[in-house]
């Protein structure tokens, strides 16, 4: 079903002049690339007004939880919205009571990580509004959303209730924190303890009184698995430059690089394996890969532009990562080689 311009024109009019100032002016019509006759897909108008709709709806439902009055809402204020928007959300009607406070710090912690990286602690409605993040968790809206679209939403019951488990698993202790060697198991222990360690020393963590060691509480956890989760992202890629960047400087130099790939080399050893390269090799590879401004070191500019800073990362503290990374780096040539 197509509609062109005047017909277009007719529906407006017949709308309440609110209806028509938000969703059918000229310059709506025009978001939609016309056919050949000049018409434009209705499907692809109802989905477009359906989604600024609920935005509307959105911005309407945040500035009653906004108490400053300032345009922006707190942590707390965030958790108080998506508290009201659950019963609200048919893909969230199975969740137990008992879930409801964690559930209510997974949703919130997705918003703080990408709309407030540096922790001022209150995020702009308008970001809210315009955030993709915002987009996700209102497609639990949809009656009939499918259960693979839910399968890989960050909001889904499925997905919180995964994330909840992990952690709990992880919690040999089920003293409600991660110590160092517990979030070390993260994702079969691939993870070096270098990299652990410095997640321990940039996080807040809390003093465990009976082991004397610093621990990690949830929101932390829902932090790093954030970052490892979305880690092409520019998020991600300052959360982990923020601990590949040991003595901030603001640059990593050869030695830095050279630091966390050794404590790789050393994580293929506690396995009983071997990286398969040299330290200098990697390092070289890096730079090479990240071509940085200053070929003496690599900013977090660097990394971001460069379109590879997923792939350096990992390199630099997961050992699985690396080995997926020489895997594919060596199939590449074998498959070179025969064209040859």
């Amino acid at each position: 079903e197509r509609i062109n311009y005047d017909d277009f024109c007719q529906v407006a009019d017949a709308m309440p002049p609110h209806c028509t100032a938000s969703l059918f002016c000229a310059s709506h019509f025009t978001k939609f690339y016309p056919d050949i006759f000049g018409r434009i897909s209705l499907l692809d108008y109802f989905q477009w007004a359906r989604r600024k709709n609920s935005l509307m709806q959105t911005r309407s439902e945040l500035s009653n939880f906004d108490a400053t009055g300032d345009g922006s809402l707190s942590e707390r204020e965030m958790e108080q919205w998506v508290d009201w928007l659950i019963p609200s959300l048919p893909a969230l009607s199975g969740m137990l009571p008992d879930f409801f406070p964690f559930y209510k710090v997974t949703a919130v912690r997705k918003f703080l990580f990408f709309l407030d990286p540096r922790r001022r602690g209150r995020i702009p409605i308008k970001a809210i509004l315009a955030s993709p993040v915002t987009q996700e968790l209102l497609e639990l809206r949809r009656a009939d959303i499918m259960q693979e679209e839910m399968r890989h939403n960050w909001f889904s019951l499925a997905y919180a209730e995964m994330l909840y488990a992990d952690y709990l698993e992880l919690d040999e202790d089920q003293n409600g924190m991660l110590s160092s060697a517990e979030l070390g198991r993260y994702r079969g222990g691939g993870l070096t303890n270098i990299f652990v360690s410095r997640v321990f020393q940039e996080c807040q963590t809390y003093r465990n009184h009976s082991t004397g060691q610093s621990e990690i509480d949830y929101k932390s956890y829902l932090d790093f698995v954030l970052a490892m989760t979305y880690k092409g992202t520019n998020e991600s890629l300052a959360y982990f430059y923020r601990l590949l960047d040991v003595q901030k400087k603001g640059g990593l130099a050869a030695f830095d690089v050279c630091y966390f790939f050794r404590a790789v080399a050393d994580k293929f050893a506690d396995f009983g394996d071997e990286a398969n390269c040299e330290v200098e090799d990697v390092k070289d590879e890096i730079f090479d890969m990240v071509k940085p401004r200053d070929s003496m070191i690599i900013t977090l500019q660097d990394l971001v532009y460069c379109k590879v800073g997923e792939t350096v990362v990992g390199m630099l503290t997961d050992m699985h990562a690396f080995a997926m990374y020489d895997r594919r780096e060596q199939s590449m040539d074998h498959s070179g080689g025969d064209e040859s």
